[in-house]
């Protein structure tokens, strides 16, 4: 699409990805940040807990490009894209890490060819670009889960929650279930120059049911500046008849960043048609009555349930949210009602 308008026709029907299977190739790119050139023991740490867990981990051509504010030209981080979901060894592509400047990519993006060879695509933070502009053009079902380099590459290994949902909701052709609620959060942060601490996990806080009620409707979302910037564009996100994630970055982004975030969205109409929003937990504790404020001041006129305190995005441990699926919000539990993944044409995944 070319057009400046925003997008207003219904979403497409979800195409579920072929499950993933022990074996499988999984192609790692670089839509955003160079972090994988720059932090190459880091990324490699990553590839081997793949590697650890049954998968075949293989870099795209461009993945360890650097550049000034991205993983190389356009041109080349569209390379990858294209190569990995072309090339029909590689059953899933994942995302390096998240970065900047990854929706330069939405107006290049071959979406024909996306949708003729659907697979997995795992990513979050500025992934939501490509989640949503996907979903928008092609109806795949994507999934909002770990990057290589900060969940898979966790040192000593990646957090249990997080590789073990991940390969339930990408491998197994049965819905999910209620989103697990975990029994730690860590938010210390990771130095990636000097490896070599296990951070700190404290106990996980309680979830807020700010406004509570049961609905039934399309999981959708992202990380919310992200977006908040799809306003206006040809991929401004449909909130119709969704459940929405939402999840904020890590600190220096405060809670009166996300007040105008969603100011930006409740004055364009996005929430008009939505049916309830769920929030990941913020970075810090303290952060969760302000966002509950944030959340109250700047989302006057909806009556939908609204929900915060879900391992997603920007926490650790994280989940993997397939986007485009059947989901139930009720009260404080999060189930993902529908399978995000078909079966593999030889009969299963069988992890």
């Amino acid at each position: 699409m070319t057009s400046a308008e925003p997008r207003r026709s219904p979403l497409p029907l979800s195409v579920l990805p072929p499950a993933l299977a022990p074996g499988d190739v999984v192609a790692v790119v670089s839509p955003a940040s160079d972090a994988a050139g720059r932090f190459p023991q880091r990324l490699e740490r990553g590839l081997q807990a793949l590697s650890g867990v049954g998968l075949r981990p293989r870099l795209a051509k461009n993945a360890l490009a650097t550049g000034r504010w991205t993983a190389g030209t356009v041109g080349e981080r569209i390379a990858d894209l294209h190569e990995a979901f072309e090339d029909d060894e590689v059953r899933a592509v994942m995302c390096a890490i998240g970065g900047s400047l990854s929706a330069q990519l939405l107006p290049e993006l071959d979406y024909g060819l996306i949708a003729a060879h659907p697979k997995i695509f795992v990513g979050y933070s500025d992934m939501t670009s490509l989640h949503t502009a996907i979903r928008a053009e092609t109806g795949l079902v994507t999934f909002y889960g770990p990057s290589v380099m900060a969940e898979w590459a966790e040192y000593p290994f990646p957090l249990r929650e997080t590789a073990e949902h991940f390969l339930r909701v990408t491998g197994d052709p049965q819905p999910a279930g209620p989103v697990p609620r975990p029994e730690r959060i860590v938010r210390e942060g990771a130095d990636w120059s000097a490896p070599g601490r296990v951070r700190r996990a404290d106990p996980v806080p309680p979830t807020e049911v700010l406004r509570p009620g049961r609905v039934v409707g399309t999981l959708t979302g992202g990380c919310l500046p992200v977006l908040r910037r799809l306003v206006g564009t040809p991929w401004q996100p449909d909130f119709t008849d969704c459940i929405v994630l939402l999840e904020t970055p890590q600190l220096p982004y405060s809670m009166v960043n996300a007040a105008e975030e969603l100011l930006s969205m409740n004055l364009a109409g996005m929430f008009d048609g939505a049916l309830g929003i769920v929030f990941g937990w913020p970075f810090r504790d303290d952060q969760i009555e302000e966002l509950g404020r944030a959340i109250g001041e700047t989302l006057q006129g909806h009556d939908f349930p609204v929900v915060i305190g879900f391992p997603c995005g920007h926490t650790s441990p994280m989940v993997t949210l397939p986007l485009g699926v059947r989901a139930v919000l009720d009260g404080g539990i999060l189930s993902l009602d529908a399978a995000a993944v078909a079966p593999r044409p030889s009969g299963g995944a069988g992890w």
